[in-house]
């Protein structure tokens, strides 16, 4: 967590399988998560950026090694220091 010009900057990160680039804008969609996978209901994601933009903040996807992002995803967002 990083806090600069009056906003709070947090990132999660993971080792997991990643999400490929062609999905990492249907990741935050409601039901956005392929239907093959069995875990999720494609939900989670949805409902987060939901919260974060409500409260004036952003929230995105990269790979946590750039360029690979078989390597695992990285989450990023940030919201307006109270």
């Amino acid at each position: 967590m990083e806090e600069s010009d009056g906003e709070v900057r947090v990132s999660v990160e993971d080792t997991g399988p990643g999400i490929p680039d062609g999905m990492k804008d249907a990741v935050f969609m409601r039901f956005g998560q392929s239907r093959s996978r069995k875990s999720g209901q494609g939900l989670g994601l949805y409902i987060t950026r939901m919260l974060v933009s409500r409260y004036g903040g952003r929230i995105r996807v990269g790979d946590r090694v750039p360029g690979r992002p078989e390597c695992g995803a990285a989450f990023r967002f940030t919201l307006k220091k109270a």
